[in-house]
């Protein structure tokens, strides 16, 4: 075997090994319980991959009837102090709004009342449809 082929052949194996380890990572992050930002990417995963995962859209009534996210509850963040009592701080929930602002109150809120389970999609659904995930 020449050097060209060995270099290739351990190039090609670091190139695996790289790749499995990626996907254990990705698989342990679905499972544990990594609580706080995320990307739409990684709620995608979320949704997929946490079965009763609680999906809370912080947006208006008008803005959750134009799309959003198949399963979200609606509870407005304007609404969400009087109406927490609605969620139970023993479920993992996912929150997002439009660009991640509005959700980032709605987390402070729920934080300040003792949830602690809380994913935050910082980036909001506008990202979410530009990387044409599905909405309903």
């Amino acid at each position: 075997m020449g050097v060209s082929k060995r270099t290739s052949v351990i190039v090609v194996g670091v190139v695996a090994v790289l790749a499995i380890l990626a996907a254990f990572n990705t698989q342990d992050f679905f499972r544990s319980d990594n609580y706080g930002d995320v990307t739409v990417n990684e709620a995608w995963g979320l949704i997929q991959n946490k079965p009763g995962l609680v999906i809370l859209d912080v947006r208006t009534q008008s803005e959750y009837d134009e799309a959003h996210i198949e399963g979200a509850i609606l509870i407005p963040v304007q609404e969400l102090p009087e109406r927490l009592d609605e969620l139970s701080k023993n479920d993992g929930i996912l929150v997002y709004c439009r660009t991640g602002n509005r959700s980032s109150t709605a987390v402070g809120i729920m934080e300040d009342d003792g949830f602690s389970k809380i994913y935050h999609m910082n980036q909001g659904i506008s990202v979410w449809l530009s990387e044409g995930l599905p909405v309903v």
